[in-house]
């Protein structure tokens, strides 16, 4: 082993430049790296090649402290954006040039063949420990990296609900990864499960869904789990007004976010970082309304009637007409086919026909229980004002008082 050993650390520098290139060619993230990447991938190669070296001058097996180095070129790659699989499969470049050589010089050296295959089992052995250690000091090197990325995204999404621009570089970094420069518009979108997570790490996933489906043109937004909830902040192109309520339904019914069952609200389009605050609390305020049943609401996608009476106004409550809100519990209890027909005959511009048309009812049908409704709670469904009144009554009384 020590004449190999000795050949190969002759052609340290040669094989170091042929595993680059093998890596260099076969894996696109390496193949326009920057100067920096390829110094450290060239280090990295050449420290393994010398402990390769140093193991088979010894005979005696690598142990886990000899790898100690990993955890430093793993963490800078992680860094720079390389995956997991790229880091390993540029190892396993390096080992196939390494293994070619090695197999050159048993053969120029007329190794015996119990020799060759000691040569071969060390080396098998050291692959195996080498991949197991680099694996782990990348995993840790990503688990820091996503750690700390967290707890930029956070800091950043306080400072932008406090109305604060962000200082820091890093949020400030981040701000711009998002597309959210000081004068941007933007939408806010909450989201709560409608029961708690089953496993760790499901927020996550179903964040990870909801951000995809608001990716524009490659930009992906603020996202953001924390205390039970998701957070995203989207840039909005100026004049532009999102279509995103179909995709966030299909988010939710995805995989991902099936497995943990949302309510979505989305704000309004905002101008101005200073302005996130208010658009979460309009987001905040759809997401309470979907909290019980889940789905999505967009508030640019409802009537300023409807958001009016999306509040949870105790004051507003306590004006109803009681009889009003007697007719509503008992109706709604009866299976709500008389609110059914009240709504649709509001919807149809106060047209009974209309209205039966929309509920495939009878004309007569739906005169007789309109009838049914002017009696019992004393109000004319001719007039547009009592009209309203019933229809605030049924919406402020949709979910309970709390």
């Amino acid at each position: 082993m020590d004449r190999i050993a000795g050949t190969l650390e002759t052609r340290r520098d040669e094989l170091v430049d042929a595993a680059w290139e093998a890596i260099r060619s076969r894996l696109a993230s390496y193949r326009d790296a920057d100067p920096v990447v390829v110094a450290d991938v060239h280090e990295h190669i050449r420290v393994h090649h010398e402990l390769l070296c140093a193991v088979l001058r010894r005979d005696r097996p690598a142990e886990a402290k000899d790898f100690a180095f990993a955890g430093r070129h793993a963490a800078f790659r992680a860094r720079r954006g390389i995956a997991l699989e790229d880091f390993l499969a540029a190892f396993r470049c390096y080992h196939g040039i390494v293994w070619n050589a090695m197999v050159d010089a048993a053969r120029d050296a007329r190794a015996p063949a119990d020799d060759a295959l000691a040569i071969a089992g060390e080396m098998l052995r050291y692959v195996d420990l080498a991949t197991t250690e680099a694996s782990a000091a990348f995993l840790e090197a990503q688990q820091l990296l996503l750690a700390d990325s967290d707890r930029v995204r956070r800091d950043l999404l306080e400072d932008l609900l406090a109305g604060r621009e962000p200082e820091a570089a890093a949020g400030l970094a981040a701000a711009r990864d998002a597309g959210l420069d000081a004068g941007a518009s933007c939408v806010v979108v909450a989201a709560l499960p409608t029961a708690p997570a089953d496993e760790d790490g499901a927020l996550r996933r179903a964040a990870n869904a909801l951000a995809t489906a608001l990716r524009d043109r490659g930009t992906a937004p603020l996202t953001i789990t924390r205390h039970g909830e998701i957070v995203l902040v989207r840039a909005v192109r100026d004049a532009e007004r999102p279509a995103l309520v179909e995709p966030l339904k299909r988010a939710c019914a995805g995989a991902p976010a099936r497995a943990l069952a949302l309510a979505v609200g989305v704000s309004t389009v905002r101008r101005g970082l200073s302005s996130v605050g208010s658009a979460y609390r309009e987001a905040s305020l759809a997401v309470g309304r979907m909290a019980a049943a889940g789905g999505v609401l967009s508030l640019a996608d409802i009537t300023p009637f409807q958001y009016l009476t999306l509040r949870d106004d105790a004051v507003a409550r306590r004006m109803i007409d009681p009889r009003i809100e007697r007719f509503v519990a008992e109706d709604r209890a009866a299976g709500g086919s008389l609110i059914r027909t009240l709504v649709a005959y509001a919807d149809a511009d106060l047209n009974a026909k209309a209205a039966a048309e929309a509920l495939l009812i009878h004309v007569n049908t739906a005169h007789h229980r309109l009838g049914r409704i002017a009696e019992r709670t004393g109000r004319d469904l001719r007039h547009l004002a009592d009209v309203i009144d019933l229809l605030i009554a049924i919406r402020l009384t949709e979910r309970p008082q709390g």
